[in-house]
């Protein structure tokens, strides 16, 4: 194939992917599709293997793959044009947690099946034991919503009612939980025709072959950059997590190791044994956003497809582990062990590739619901919101504010949508001072956002950590500042929050206060050019007191300089 055509025939397979993204923003029904973004689209070959993705969340990346494949597998020799299927059991197919659901569509061209559609969209309530669904306090799958193994959504173009109507009895918001997925089923029909162009215009088989040498060349690329990095074993790097939402006081290990060998990566993950509570992560989840990571250390322009996962291996603990559970292990917060697993992942690549990767994000990013009966409209509304702390300074450059991981790409939910659509009214929404990690460049600052409750009543899960164990810097940074929630802070009812709560009813006039981690800071604070502190502080991103404690530069607050006499003093010390 010529590269003219390799070329034209792949980009438009992306932008098939892309227009499907957006179709999706504009049609789904809650603020988690469009305002928050939490959904991923993508294609997939004859074989299940991913060729494309629109704009991506990675953790959605390792689901779509082994549902796409389960698929093919149980419904082999049943699967016609028409067809549509949904899934969204994290144990039978392989998914994140039981509110992101999976629609699959089969692409014909005649009788020949020669792709598949797939998108995961996330539900701000699908039943469970709470209201929002995800439960910082479950303990086993079954209290964590409706589980709804491969079954066909739709048959040869018609939908299957029954499911709508069992989908939809185990739903609190009813009609946008089914407006969500009738979104979905939609968004891969749109999809369907642009494929159908795309194999009308250049042909089955060269549009499949430019598939195929697309892979090849993403592994080839991807093997050449890993040659680069000498051989060896480096590592292990270990986390935290807080608690698991039902033992407060036991945290969770998970470490990493990264084994190079020639043209191949093999990361070696361990783990605490499994949570009683709600943090555990499946497998497949964590394989395909550790993919993502190297893709966009090693070869960032290049685009995502299953040829990036042939040179990386990932060895798992043993079953019954915390990144290794056995079912029915609760899974609903696997965020919190995904972005502790990226953390070692970064830490360990940073070793091997000493100024290409950035330090540990936030970790913190996490979720906020709340539920209960509108007072305008007197119908049951389950606002479900998703908020990210700091990413993790750079080798070159501070990190960025109010963005966390990098497989974590999801949006803050914007303050006009919410309170259009909520009975709530968000008081601050600022940078936190002091959050980012110190260091020569300095972590991503944290969010606080706070929340005052307007319905005569409402029940609020929090879902989130990184209150006891906060971001690592790299190479001599100091850590980000931990996260904190408040309930009702400076009055007589204040009382701390813990990083996992489920089920709290609070009343009308009632205020949530949630301030993220920053992300890790890169290299030594005290090399971090003075005149970059003082900035951070005019810009009230660093405080007086943290410049001097932090960085050793002194600051005369009524004049707003540096003196330099006193800093080179401060940091003469501290380097002795």
């Amino acid at each position: 194939m010529n590269a003219i055509d390799l070329e034209v025939i792949y980009q438009s397979t992306l932008q098939i992917a892309r227009e499907l993204t957006l179709n999706m923003l504009r049609t789904g029904y809650s603020t988690v599709i469009k305002e928050s973004q939490d959904f991923t689209f993508a294609i997939f070959d004859r074989r299940g293997r991913m060729v494309a993705q629109g704009v991506p969340q990675p953790l959605h990346i390792g689901p779509l793959s082994a549902q796409v494949n389960e698929i093919r597998r149980v419904f082999a020799g049943r699967i016609d044009p028409g067809d549509a299927f949904i899934v969204n059991h994290p144990y039978r197919a392989c998914q994140n947690h039981a509110t992101d659901v999976t629609v699959i569509s089969p692409v014909f061209e005649g009788d020949r099946l020669v792709a598949f559609i797939g998108n995961i969209a996330h539900k701000p309530d699908l039943g469970g034991k709470v209201p929002g669904t995800n439960s910082g306090d479950a303990t086993d799958l079954f209290q964590e919503g409706l589980l709804i193994p491969p079954l066909k959504i739709q048959r040869r173009g018609l939908l299957n009612d029954d499911l709508k109507e069992m989908i939809s009895a185990n739903t609190r918001t009813p009609e946008v939980t089914w407006g969500d997925v009738t979104a979905q089923i939609n968004t891969n029909t749109y999809g369907l025709e642009k494929c159908a162009q795309l194999f009308g215009k250049y042909g089955v088989d060269k549009v499949l072959a430019c598939w195929d040498r697309w892979m090849e060349i993403c592994e080839s690329e991807l093997r050449k950059e890993i040659l680069k990095v000498p051989d060896g074993l480096y590592g292990p790097a270990t986390d935290w997590i807080d608690d698991d939402g039902i033992d407060l006081g036991k945290p969770y290990r998970i470490s990493a190791s990264l084994e190079v060998k020639g043209d191949q990566l093999h990361f070696i993950l361990d783990s605490d044994a499994q949570a009683r509570g709600p943090i555990n992560l499946r497998p497949c989840v964590s394989r395909n956003f550790i993919q993502c990571c190297v893709k966009m250390i090693f070869i960032p322009k290049l685009p995502v497809n299953e040829g990036l996962s042939r040179p990386i291996e990932v060895s798992y603990p043993p079953e019954g582990s915390l990144l290794n559970p056995r079912y029915p292990a609760p899974c609903n917060m696997y965020v919190r062990p995904s972005q502790m697993t990226t953390s070692v992942v970064v830490r360990v690549l940073a070793e091997a590739l000493p100024g290409r990767v950035p330090a540990p994000a936030s970790g913190a990013g996490g979720s906020l619901s709340s539920a209960g009966r509108h007072p305008q409209t007197g119908r049951w509304y389950s606002q479900y919101e998703i908020f990210n702390g700091g990413n993790g300074a750079r080798p070159d450059h501070d990190g960025v504010s109010a963005m966390d991981d990098l497989v974590v790409n999801v949006m803050n939910g914007p303050v006009e949508a919410l309170e259009t659509e909520f009975p709530i009214r968000v008081e601050a929404y600022e940078l936190v001072t002091d959050s980012g990690g110190p260091g020569t460049f300095r972590g991503g600052l944290g969010t606080r956002r706070q929340w005052r409750i307007l319905a005569e009543e409402s029940t609020v899960n929090l879902r989130t950590d990184r209150f006891k164990f906060a971001s690592p810097g790299l190479f001599g940074a100091k850590p980000a500042k931990p996260s904190k929630a408040v309930l009702n802070p400076g009055t007589a009812e204040e009382r701390p929050l813990t990083s996992k709560v489920s089920g709290l009813r609070l009343k009308q006039g009632d205020l949530v206060s949630w301030e993220l981690a920053g992300g890790g800071g890169y290299g030594d604070p005290l090399a971090r050019d003075p005149l970059r502190v003082l900035a951070d502080v005019v810009n009230g991103y660093v405080s007086i007191a943290a410049a001097e404690d932090d960085y050793g530069v002194a600051i005369d607050p009524l004049r707003m300089t540096v003196d330099d006499t006193a800093t080179r003093a401060l940091r003469s010390r501290r380097a002795g």
